[in-house]
């Protein structure tokens, strides 16, 4: 696969669920490696940088969106109204595809 095919992978999760996010990504280290994918997830936002921008970013460059839902997933305000209701609308427009986990 050429690296221009790879596909950006963006993780949308509640904090809570972190350590099953990290564990996912070991699952898909393979894929990482073979670069068919590069994943995305807030915990690579840098000090300084302003974390609701780079997270619609990631939001915009994924072609997968991955939704790690769970009870805490779906009590979040912004992971239920800000990244899932754009990630459902990139869904239905044919911009992205999103999995729920």
């Amino acid at each position: 696969m050429d690296r221009r095919d790879t596909l950006d992978v963006f993780y949308s999760y509640s904090h809570r669920d972190a350590e099953l996010r990290r564990e996912l990504d070991v699952h898909l280290a393979l894929l990482k490696r073979q670069a068919v994918i590069r994943t995305w997830h807030d915990g690579e936002i840098q000090a300084g940088q302003e974390w609701s921008h780079e997270i619609c970013e990631g939001l915009e460059k994924a072609h997968v969106i991955l939704l790690l839902v769970s009870p805490d997933f779906i009590a979040s305000d912004f992971c239920w109204s800000t990244e899932m209701a754009r990630a459902m609308e990139r869904h239905e427009a044919g911009t992205a595809r999103v999995i729920p986990v």
